[in-house]
C-alpha cells in the first residue's frame, strides 16, 4: 500500500489516474495466461497486479529467491519485476546453452532503467548493436595491444604487488581492513592500460575515483535501486537513487577532467594507453569529415568509466574473498604456503609458475566459484522471438542468466555451498577445468577482461600468501569470521578485519622468544646451531631399520608449526593424509609424531597391534597436571592395575548394569524438571545437561548424587569442562611443543591454577567420605579404593599404586570423562534435533508408537531401529574426540611398509575413522541412515570409533552408551526441541568450538512440552 500510495501522490488528477490504474490492471490479467498464439510462455509464481512478484522476492538478495524458485519452475521460468516481465535461466547446461549455443537470440544486453539513466546509451557493458560491436571490438584490440594477457601487464602486475605488499608490511601484523589497498592496487592494473601510467595510493583524486567506483557498484544492487528498476517515477524518493545519480555524476566529472589532461599532453607517435588510442581515433574520424560514426567524446568516457569499475571491483573483491577464505580456513592456507614454498621458494611468483601450482590454482579457482560475485549476470535480452526449451520468449524480453545457478549447480558441483578446492583437482591431485566454472559469464557478453583478471588473480594471490599469512584478529576465531557477502551489484565480503603477519616476521619472532629470557645467549646460540645440525642430519626418512613414515618437509626447531591449525589441528591432519596417505609424521615443533588415517590403518594398529601402539604418551601439559599418576595418563603397571581396579569396581557398582539404568532414569527426571522450568523458552542446555551426566559418575565413584544447586558440586563440574576446553587450546599445543613458553602462556596459567583447585576439591571430598566410610557398606568407587589402600597399608607392603595420589588423579579422570564426553553427546544430539525437525519427528513418531507414555528403558533400544541409528549418527557426525588420546609405541614397529621406533608418539586420528570417506555414504552430513538397512532396520558398522578401540578404549564406555540412549530417549519423548524464535532452523550453527574434546557452539534452544 506505500508504494500505491506514493504512486498517486503529488498529483491532482486523482480521476484520470484510477482509470489509468484499473485499464493497467485489466491489461495485465489479460495478458496473465502464460501462452501466446506462437508457443506457451515459461512458467512461473503467481503474480500481483503492478507488484509483480515483488512481494516474493529478497530485494537483498533476489538472486536466492530465484534460485528457490527455480526448484519449483525448472530452469527457465518467468518473475515479474513489479509490471515487468523476466526470464530466469537456471543451470549449467540451460545457461550455457542460451549464452553460447544460442548466442545472437540471447546475446542483447538488457538496459535497465538506472544503467540507461547513468550511461546515456554510451560506454561498452550497458549497449546493443552496432554501437557495442564497434567499442568492443576497439576496447578488446586496445587492451590486448596495451598488454592484457601479455607479458607487459604481467610485469605491471608484479610490480604493483610490491606496493601492495609494502602497504599490508606497514600494518606490522596487525589487524586492517584491506578493502582499500587492495581496490587501488587492482584498479592500478587497468588505469596502467587504460590512462598509461598508474597511481599513488595517496592520490586523494585516485582514491576517490575508486572509492567512487566501488560504492556505485555496491548502490546499483541495494532494493531500493532495484525497486527504482521497476517503478522508475520513484527515482526523486529515493535517497539511494539519488545518492548513485550524484556519485555518478561526480565521477563521470573526474573521467573527463582526465581524459582532458592526457588529450593536452598527447604525443601521436607515443600512445600511452586506451585513452590515448581512442583520442587518435576519434581526431582521424573528425579529420575525415564522417559525421555518422561511434567514436565521439561520450562513448570514450563512458566507455573509461565502465573498464575503470569493472576492472576495479570485480578482481579487488575476488581477490579479499581469497585472503578472507585463507584465514577462515588456515589448513588451505597451509597447503598453497606449503606449495608455493616447494615449487617458488623465495623469488617472484610468475604466470608461467600456474601449471606448478595446481592446488593453489585450484584455490583461486574455487574462490571464485564459491565467492559468486556476480549472482544475477548483468541482464540479457533477446533479440527476436525465441523458442527455447520447449518456451516462446518475445523478442526484446529481459533474460538473467542466473550465474549463481551455475557456480553452485547441484549436479556439477559435489559440494556446491562449500569451499571445497578438490572441485579443480583429480585424484592425482592434477588441476582440472571445469565445464561448469563460469563467474565471467560466457558468450558474447563474456568479461571481455577475462585474460587480464585470470592473470592479476594467480600473481597478486600468490605473491601475498608467499609473503604473508593471513590470520583473524585476535580474540576473533576463524569460525567468527563472516561469509556472509554484502548487499550490491557484485557480493564483496561483509566488512571484516584481517592480520597479514609477515612469515619471515612469524619465523624470527618465534626463534627471538626461543632466546629470550636467559642471560646464556652464547650457549643457546650453540645449543641452537647443534640442533639445526641434527635435525637436518637426521632428515632424510629413513633410518638402518626401515624406511620412516613420509610427512611434509618441516623446519628446523618449529616442524611443521607454522602449517598446522593450532584451533583445529586435525583439519590439517585430515588434509596432510590426502597427500602422504594413512600413516604419515608430522612435527609438532621439534618432537616427531605419526599420524594413522583411515578406519582400515587405526583399527590395525590399535586392535591388531594393540600391543605395540597401545601406550599413552607422555604430553607435556598432562604430566605437568597430573604426574604419570590415574587411569587415563599412565602407563605400564600402574595403568593396568588402575584400569583393571576401576573397571572391576564400576561394573561392581552398577556400570551397564540394572542399578545404573535405575540412576541415569531417576537423573532424566530432575533434568526434565530444569528444562520444564523455562517453560518453552530458549535456554542455553550446557550446565543442565553436564549436571545430570556428571551426577551419573558421580554416584557411582561417591556413591551419592548432587543437587544442582550444590555450589561446590557446580564449581567441580564448570572446572572440569572448561579444563578441557583449555586443554585443546592453540596455546597449549603451543606449550606441548616448548615447554619453556608455560609462564608466558596465559592458558597454561589459567589450566594449571584451575586444575588444582579441581583436586583440592576432590581431595576434600574424598577426605569426607574417608572420616564417614563403613567398611561393610561400600558406597562407590572412592570406598573401594580407600579400604584397599587401608589393607595394603596394614599388610606393611612399600610398593604399591593404591596410594592417596593415584586414588586422587583416577577420580579426576573418571569425574571429567564421565561429564564431558557425555554431557557433550547429548548437547550435539538436541541441537541435531532442533536443526533437523523432520528427523526429530521420525524419532519422536517412532518413540510415540513403541513406548508411549511410559519411561523409557535400555531393552527398548531393540525396538527403536531408527532412534538408536540417530543416537550412533550424532556419535559420529560430532566427532567429539576427534585426535584421541595420544599413544605411544611401545617397542620398534615395522607396520605397513614403514619404521616407527619405540617411544613415537602416534596420533590414531579418530576424524578420518568416523569420516572415512570409503565407510560413511555421507561422511560430511547428518545420516542417520548410516546404521540402517533397506528394511529399517538397525545395523552395527565397523567404522563406528567414537570410544577409541584396542587397549585405551574408553573404559566408560557401556556406562556412556546405556546414558545416551536413556536421557536422549527420555527427553525426546517429552519435549520438542526447536530453533528459539527468530530463528531459523538453518542458522543453528554446527561448527564446533575449540578444546580438547568438541563441543557445540554456543547456543540456545526452546524445550517445548510435548504432554
Amino acid at each position: 500500500m506505500a508504494i500505491l500510495e506514493g504512486l498517486l501522490q503529488g498529483s491532482s488528477a486523482f480521476p484520470l489516474l484510477v482509470a489509468a490504474l484499473l485499464l493497467l490492471l485489466a491489461y495485465l490479467y489479460a495478458t496473465g495466461n502464460g501462452s501466446t498464439e506462437r508457443g506457451k510462455e515459461p512458467p512461473g509464481p503467481k503474480r500481483l497486479p503492478i507488484l509483480g512478484n515483488l512481494l516474493q522476492l529478497d530485494l537483498q538478495r533476489p538472486y536466492e529467491t530465484l534460485c528457490e524458485l527455480s526448484k519449483t519452475y525448472g530452469s527457465v521460468f518467468t518473475v515479474h519485476f513489479g509490471p515487468q516481465k523476466i526470464v530466469i535461466l537456471s543451470g549449467y547446461k540451460t545457461v550455457k546453452e542460451a549464452l553460447v549455443s544460442r548466442a545472437e537470440e540471447f546475446g542483447d544486453r538488457g538496459v535497465s532503467p538506472i544503467f540507461k539513466e547513468l550511461n546515456n546509451g554510451h560506454g561498452l557493458i550497458f549497449t546493443n548493436g552496432d554501437q557495442w560491436k564497434e567499442m568492443r571490438r576497439f576496447a578488446l584490440t586496445n587492451l590486448r595491444d596495451f598488454g592484457m594477457g601479455k607479458k607487459s601487464s604481467e610485469e605491471k602486475i608484479i610490480e604493483e604487488t610490491r606496493y601492495l605488499s609494502d602497504v599490508f608490511d606497514t600494518f606490522k601484523g596487525k589487524a586492517f581492513d584491506t578493502t582499500q589497498p587492495v581496490n587501488y592496487a587492482v584498479s592500478n592494473i587497468i588505469s596502467s592500460i587504460v590512462y598509461g601510467s598508474r597511481f599513488e595510493y595517496s592520490d586523494p583524486r585516485f582514491r576517490d575515483m575508486v572509492n567512487r567506483a566501488n560504492e556505485q557498484i555496491r548502490l546499483g544492487g541495494t532494493p531500493a535501486i532495484q525497486l527504482y528498476n521497476m517503478f522508475p517515477f520513484l527515482g526523486p524518493l529515493l535517497k539511494n537513487w539519488r545518492r548513485l545519480k550524484s556519485k555518478s555524476e561526480e565521477h563521470i566529472k573526474e573521467m573527463r577532467k582526465l581524459i582532458k589532461e592526457l588529450q593536452d599532453t598527447m604525443n601521436p607517435h607515443e600512445q600511452r594507453g586506451f585513452v590515448d588510442s581512442f583520442l587518435m581515433r576519434k581526431q582521424k574520424v573528425e579529420e575525415s569529415g564522417q559525421k555518422e560514426t561511434f567514436f565521439h567524446q561520450e562513448n570514450m568516457v563512458f566507455s573509461v568509466a565502465n573498464l575503470f569499475a569493472a576492472g576495479t571491483d570485480t578482481t579487488g573483491t575476488t581477490v579479499r574473498w581469497g585472503l578472507l577464505l585463507m584465514a577462515k580456513y588456515p589448513h588451505m592456507q597451509d597447503r598453497v604456503q606449503e606449495e608455493i614454498d616447494r615449487v617458488i621458494g623465495g623469488r617472484q611468483p610468475v604466470v608461467e609458475d600456474r601449471k606448478s601450482l595446481p592446488y593453489t590454482d585450484a584455490v583461486i579457482h574455487e574462490t571464485q566459484r564459491f565467492a559468486n560475485i556476480v549472482p544475477m549476470s548483468i541482464p540479457h535480452t533477446t533479440s527476436r522471438d525465441v523458442h527455447f526449451r520447449g518456451y516462446f520468449m518475445k523478442k526484446g524480453t529481459t533474460v538473467f542468466p542466473l550465474l549463481t545457478s551455475v557456480l553452485r549447480d547441484e549436479s556439477e558441483w559435489a559440494k556446491p555451498y562449500v569451499f571445497h578446492p578438490e572441485h579443480f583437482l583429480d585424484d592425482q591431485g592434477r588441476f582440472v577445468k571445469r565445464d561448469a566454472f563460469m563467474p565471467f559469464s560466457a558468450g558474447r557478453r563474456a568479461c571481455l577482461g577475462e585474460s587480464l583478471a585470470r592473470m592479476e588473480l594467480f600473481v597478486f594471490f600468490t605473491s601475498l600468501l608467499q609473503r604473508f599469512r593471513f590470520t583473524a584478529p585476535p580474540g576473533v576465531l576463524e569460525d567468527e569470521l563472516d561469509l556472509t557477502p554484502a548487499v550490491g551489484f557484485t557480493l564483496n565480503p561483509s566488512p571484516h578485519k584481517l592480520c597479514a603477519v609477515s612469515r619471515l616476521a612469524d619465523l624470527m619472532a618465534i626463534l627471538e622468544g626461543l632466546l629470550q629470557g636467559s642471560s646464556a645467549f652464547p650457549l643457546l646460540l650453540a645449543a641452537l646451531l647443534l640442533l639445526l645440525g641434527y635435525l637436518y642430519a637426521t632428515g632424510n626418512g629413513s633410518t638402518e631399520k626401515g624406511k620412516e613414515p613420509p610427512g611434509p618437509k618441516r623446519l628446523p626447531i618449529l616442524g611443521n608449526l607454522l602449517q598446522l591449525d593450532l584451533q583445529k589441528p586435525y583439519e590439517t591432519l585430515c588434509e596432510f593424509s590426502k597427500k602422504y596417505g594413512s600413516i604419515f609424521t608430522v612435527h609438532f615443533g621439534p618432537q616427531k609424531m605419526v599420524v594413522l588415517a583411515g578406519y582400515k590403518t587405526v583399527k590395525e594398529a590399535l586392535v591388531s597391534h594393540a600391543d605395540e601402539f597401545g601406550d599413552r604418551a607422555n604430553v607435556p601439559i598432562f604430566m605437568d597436571l597430573y604426574k604419570g599418576l590415574g587411569i587415563v595418563f599412565s602407563n605400564g603397571d600402574n595403568w593396568k592395575e588402575m584400569r583393571r581396579f576401576a573397571l572391576s569396581n564400576l561394573r561392581d557398582f552398577g556400570m551397564g548394569k540394572k542399578g545404573s539404568e535405575e540412576k541415569i532414569i531417576e537423573e532424566t527426571q530432575y533434568l526434565s524438571e530444569v528444562f520444564e522450568s523455562f517453560k518453552g523458552k530458549a535456554f542455553d542446555t550446557t550446565q543442565a545437561v553436564n549436571f545430570a551426566a556428571s551426577n551419573i559418575i558421580s554416584s557411582i565413584v561417591y556413591g551419592s548424587r548432587f543437587e544442582y544447586s550444590d555450589s561446590r558440586f557446580k564449581d567441580m563440574v564448570h572446572r572440569a569442562n572448561e579444563n578441557i576446553r583449555l586443554e585443546g587450546s592453540a596455546s597449549i599445543h603451543l606449550y606441548n611443543m616448548f615447554p619453556w613458553l608455560g609462564p608466558v602462556l596465559r592458558n597454561w596459567r589459567k589450566l594449571i591454577s584451575t586444575t588444582k583447585e579441581h583436586l583440592e576439591d576432590i581431595r576434600k571430598l574424598i577426605k569426607e567420605l574417608q572420616d564417614s566410610v563403613n567398611p561393610h557398606e561400600q558406597r562407590g568407587l572412592v570406598d573401594c579404593f580407600l579400604m584397599r589402600k587401608q589393607r595394603v597399608e596394614e599388610s606393611g607392603q612399600k610398593e604399591t599404586f593404591f596410594h592417596q595420589e593415584n586414588m586422587v588423579f583416577s577420580v579426576a579422570h573418571l569425574f571429567a570423562a564421565g561429564t564431558d564426553t557425555t554431557g557433550t553427546t547429548v548437547r550435539w544430539g538436541l541441537l541435531l534435533m532442533a536443526k533437523y525437525p523432520h528427523i526429530q519427528d521420525r524419532v519422536q513418531e517412532e518413540i510415540d508408537r513403541v513406548i508411549g507414555g511410559r519411561q523409557p528403558v535400555v531393552e527398548d533400544r531393540k525396538s527403536l531401529p531408527y532412534t538408536d541409528a540417530v543416537i550412533h549418527e550424532t556419535q559420529r557426525f560430532a566427532n567429539i574426540v576427534p585426535m584421541s588420546l595420544p599413544h605411544t609405541t611401545s617397542c620398534d614397529v615395522h607396520f605397513q611398509g614403514y619404521f616407527i621406533k619405540k617411544g613415537t608418539t602416534v596420533i590414531p586420528l579418530l576424524t578420518s575413522v568416523l569420516r572415512d570417506e570409503s565407510e560413511w555414504a555421507k561422511p560430511y552430513v547428518f545420516h542417520p541412515e548410516h546404521f540402517l538397512d533397506d528394511q529399517g532396520r538397525f545395523v552395527k558398522r565397523d567404522a563406528f570409533m567414537p570410544f577409541s578401540a584396542g587397549r585405551r578404549v574408553c573404559l566408560g564406555e557401556s556406562l556412556a552408551r546405556m546414558e545416551l540412549f536413556l536421557f536422549f530417549t527420555s527427553l525426546l519423548q517429552r519435549f520438542r526441541f526447536t530453533a528459539p524464535p527468530g530463528v531459523l532452523e538453518d542458522e543453528l550453527d554446527l561448527t564446533p568450538t575449540v578444546g580438547l574434546t568438541l563441543n557445540p557452539s554456543p547456543h540456545k534452544l526452546c524445550a517445548i512440552s510435548r504432554i
